[in-house]
């Protein structure tokens, strides 16, 4: 028998093509084969190899690969297919130091899916011309046939059985959203609850394209749909995955949550499914495509379930993730879709089959797949496996040799690294005190490393220190602390975090009072998560703590424990998520509104194991632990599917690049670096944010800068707060010199300042330079002599327009104004006369770009009387309004913007283009009436670009960052 694979790229369908493939393995067998073995260091790390000099390449299995610490790889992904038909992936390539005996050399080394490692004919020749002489006497011979071949007996059966099944079933294999016919879902309000209605929020205008072509795939699909009216609204936020994508997701903590009541919908319970599994031998799990989506809300709960857009409302149609019922009705589903078939188990979307023998295993496939087509859902192929020897589920290894933990909870304990410093052993020495309470034999061990403590004492860390560390990680790890998941007792997650790494621990709660731990959790911070501010890091272990024991927490009511206060506003679940300006918050805050939580605050002596954790962390780096816990997943993402690549990609999506230049503003991002290292107040700053804070802050002007230590950080070298850049002192003038280049008030310099800097006293300087600017004070406003008429609120653009005219002016000119009552939005026209003629031509130009408004609001001036401009109204639709004779402040909304046009032509008019830049200044200047917003914001849905635009931070693409990771 021989087993010869064949290499291919990944865009040719897979098919054989003879002439250009690559024989990975040929092996003559007899009925029992005799394989030679050869331990060989790869990386300096000792891995066992089958040599087999029929093979023409030499590889690695993906699990070796990364346990030498996963080597980046490079080359086409391709794929291999063996002489029955099996295929399997080829992840790639690298060089790797390879030893063996007296030979050191530096070969091409494949990675494979397969669970093999091969010494093929490249490696046998280099190393054999290397040393000499033959290397086969220096091999043993393993009488254990390779696991692989034993497969492949029945893969030729089993890979017809899968594609029978994508035939068959083709529907159930169809790209699109399932649409359950068996059930809808409903939402049950509590009594007495009254509608909650929350206004859109702000789109950036880096992700407005992304949110709506994401809104228009979700309407095509048939997820959600336009509306006009609503009396519940939930608002969106946008989360850019890992791909480059964007995800649009449902705010319901800001009110819908806490109307509807839970569906308390039982969980089944793990010991019950492993005693059904106990005996199997095959084993399949399959993944549903939008697995809450394919169930459709029924026509009440669609009512609650609408969410406001700045493109409009919409009424959501499928079961949205957000919901806190979802897991629960979820859950109802997959119970009666399995129910009455054989060794089929479903957790939420996690669906497994089980079988004694592939007969039995094909039968139970074509039963479930039968099902689901029958009841509207579709599977996705690609993330399916099918006749595994084993398969994770539920934190286990499923195999026929029973339901055993996964070896990952204890690995993070194993990792554990020695204190370096007391701060660190006082860390580890309140794990033991912490779990003492529990586990009497803690402290038995404490006395060689109490005696580290001591003032007296040079820290000097021995034998004796070292054999007790030892002993405290193996009580850790012993069953007096460890237990299984249990769905029926509380389940509790502490996380924490340090300038290191950060840790979690999720445990059970038992009746007794007992705390027992069911798996420990940590990651390293990268470069880019070290300059987090502390508030940030210590959100990051929350959410990767969540993230990491996703298929235990997620449906199930569980307690979250920090020792970070300002965390339990921002996570809390009262108000809804805020706004935040520093985006990572605002997106793990949204993220987590998808569990069911009670966030409590806890000392730090009563951290545990996560406080631990994070400093201790493990200086080994592996691919799991840098799962960044701010990166998106879909609801059926594991963390296995996260990469490293993910998130430097993500991270760097967020990061701010100020590298956008504008020539004519005297400040830009790259001065603003330089001249915050010059700074001896801000260089102190940073190092503060980036080593930690001290307890007590003396300095009146630093203490300044540590009542926001929350909200700073530090983004390419430059200080942010709250998003914010934070100008140095050196800088300050010639940012406030480009603020009041049109000269406009304190009011609207200060609500442009606000989008894009910080310094502490910013308001009182901006305050201070009006004071002292002589044109403004000469231009300065006089008191309104009556009350302005109060006109009623619009609700949409162009309903209704105030008209003007203004002059002559100093100028001589007269201009013609026009203000949209909704947006605040001014037209100008100039060199005007005050003929109906020329007032027809200004709204002739209006109609084409804008359409023509509905009502005009002016005064009772000839041209706006006369009926030639009468006629042409009522040929376009429009009513006419008139403000009451000798009372021009009646029409109050244009009156307004006529003071203030004067006031700027007598500080600009000197100036060329003064014009046009009164105009951007003001439409891009947050509005009072507006609730903070600009008139472009609400006229035309998006910000406009100001000089001072080159401090706004650059959204850098998945296509650039891509091209930027490889380059490095």
């Amino acid at each position: 028998m021989a087993l010869i694979s064949k290499v291919k790229t990944w865009w040719e369908n897979h098919e054989c093509n003879v002439k250009n493939s690559v024989d990975i393995l040929h092996v003559s067998m007899s009925v029992k084969p005799k394989w030679l073995t050869k331990k060989v260091l790869v990386n300096g790390n000792e891995v066992e190899f089958i040599l087999d000099s029929g093979a023409q390449i030499s590889c690695i299995s993906e699990v070796t690969w990364k346990n030498i610490g996963s080597p980046k790889l490079t080359g086409v992904p391709c794929k291999g297919r063996s002489f029955t038909g099996n295929e399997f992936s080829m992840l790639g390539s690298f060089m790797a130091s390879v030893e063996v005996d007296d030979s050191k050399q530096v070969l091409v080394t494949h990675v494979t899916s397969e669970k093999l490692n091969l010494f093929g004919l490249p490696w046998i020749i280099e190393v054999e011309n290397k040393l000499g002489y033959p290397i086969v006497s220096s091999i043993k011979k393993s009488e254990e046939p390779i696991k692989v071949l034993e497969i492949e007996k029945a893969q030729s059966k089993i890979s017809e059985i899968v594609n029978k099944l994508s035939v068959q079933f083709k529907k159930v294999f169809e790209p699109g959203l399932g649409h359950c016919t068996k059930m809808k879902a409903h939402l049950y309000m509590k009594p007495g609850v009254s509608p909650v209605f929350v206004r859109a929020r702000p789109v950036p205008i880096g992700v407005k394209d992304a949110i709506e072509k994401e809104l228009n795939r979700l309407s095509e699909i048939g997820a959600i749909k336009p509306i006009e009216f609503a009396n519940w609204a939930a608002p969106i936020l946008a989360i850019k995955k890992a791909n480059g994508k964007t995800r649009v997701c449902m705010d319901y903590s800001t009110g819908l949550n806490n109307a509807i009541e839970l569906d308390r919908h039982p969980l089944p319970k793990p010991s019950e499914i492993w005693a059904e599994i106990h005996g199997s031998k095959v084993f399949s799990q399959l993944d549903l495509r939008d697995a809450y989506l394919q169930i459709e809300l029924d026509e009440q709960s669609k009512k609650v379930a609408c969410i406001n857009t700045h493109k409009g409302l919409f009424e959501v149609q499928r079961l949205p993730f957000g919901v806190k019922s979802a897991p629960g009705i979820f859950q109802r589903l997959m119970d009666k879709l399995i129910s009455g078939i054989p060794g089929v188990f479903a957790y939420l979307d996690d669906l497994i089959i089980v079988s004694k023998n592939i007969e039995d295993h094909k039968v139970q496939l074509f039963e479930i797949f039968d099902r689901i087509e029958k009841w509207g859902l579709k599977i996705q192929l690609e993330k399916c496996n099918f006749f595994k020897e084993k398969l994770k589920f539920l934190g286990h290894i499923v195999s026929k040799s029973g339901i055993e933990p996964d070896p990952e909870k204890k690995k993070k304990i194993s990792e554990l690294t020695r204190p370096r410093d007391v701060k660190e052993l006082k860390s580890f020495m309140g794990t033991i005190n912490y779990y003492g309470r529990f586990v009497s034999e803690m402290h038995k061990y404490r006395g060689p490393l109490d005696k580290l403590l001591k003032k007296e004492v040079k820290w000097e860390w021995g034998q004796d220190q070292e054999k007790a560390f030892q002993s405290v990680k193996k009580v850790l790890n012993s069953d007096l602390m460890l237990t299984h998941f249990d769905p029926e007792l509380e389940l509790i997650v502490t996380a924490d975090a340090s300038n290191y790494g950060v840790g979690a621990v999720i445990s059970h709660k038992f009746p007794n009072g007992k705390e027992k731990v069911i798996e420990y959790a940590s990651k390293s911070l990268n470069d880019a998560e070290k300059n987090y501010s502390q508030i940030e890091k210590e959100g990051l272990a929350l959410v990767f703590a969540v993230q990491k024991f996703h298929k235990m927490l997620f449906g199930r009511k569980f307690i979250l424990r920090t020792d970070h206060k300002p965390l339990l506003a921002i996570f809390g679940k009262n108000k809804g998520i805020k706004v935040f300006s520093a985006s990572r918050l605002q997106r793990w805050a949204l993220l987590l509104t998808n569990y069911d939580f009670k966030i409590e605050f806890v000392s730090t002596n009563q951290m545990g194991m996560a406080d631990t954790l994070s400093r201790l962390i493990s200086e080994k780096s592996e691919l799991e632990d840098k799962v960044i816990a701010l990166v998106s997943k879909s609801e059926n993402r594991s963390n296995e599917d996260c990469s490293d690549e993910d998130s430097l990609l993500v991270e760097e999506s967020i990061k701010y690049v100020l590298n956008i230049m504008l020539d004519e503003v005297p400040v830009n991002a790259e001065q603003v670096k330089s001249e915050t290292e010059n700074d001896s107040e801000l260089k102190m700053i940073k190092q503060f944010i980036k080593n930690g804070w001290p307890k007590v802050v003396s300095d009146p002007a630093l203490s300044i800068w540590s009542n926001r230590r929350q909200e700073l950080e530090v983004i390419d070298e430059c200080i942010m707060c709250s998003g914010k850049i934070v100008i140095p002192k050196t800088l300050r003038k010639s940012v406030l010199k480009v603020l009041h280049e049109t000269h406009p008030g304190s009011a609207k310099m200060k609500g442009v300042a606000r989008e894009y800097m910080y310094w502490p006293n910013i308001g009182r300087d901006i305050e201070d330079w009006v004071a002292n600017c002589i044109m403004c004070q000469s231009a300065a406003k006089r008191p309104i002599k009556s009350e302005l008429r109060p006109w009623p609120n619009t609700n949409r653009n162009w309903e209704r327009v105030h008209i003007d005219f203004a002059g002559p002016c100093k100028d001589g000119k007269v201009y013609f104004i026009v203000i949209d009552a909704h947006s605040k939005w001014p037209e100008v026209f100039e060199n005007m006369t005050t003929s109906a003629k020329d007032v027809i031509k200004c709204f002739e130009w209006l109609g084409t770009h804008y359409g023509y408004p509905e009502t005009i609001v002016s005064d009772n001036g000839s041209p706006f009387r006369s009926n030639e401009f009468k006629v042409y109204c009522q040929n376009k639709g429009i009513s006419q309004v008139f403000s009451a004779p000798y009372h021009p402040q009646s029409n109050g909304q244009v009156e307004r913007f006529v003071d203030y046009f004067k006031r700027m032509m007598t500080k600009n008019c000197n100036k060329k283009n003064w014009l046009s830049e009164v105009l951007l200044f003001y439409r891009a200047s947050p509005h009072e009436s507006l609730e903070g917003k600009s008139p472009s914001e609400v006229f035309l849905g998006r910000k406009l670009r100001l000089n001072l635009a080159r401090l706004i931070p650059k959204k850098v693409t998945f296509q650039e960052n891509k091209i930027k990771h490889l380059n490095k």
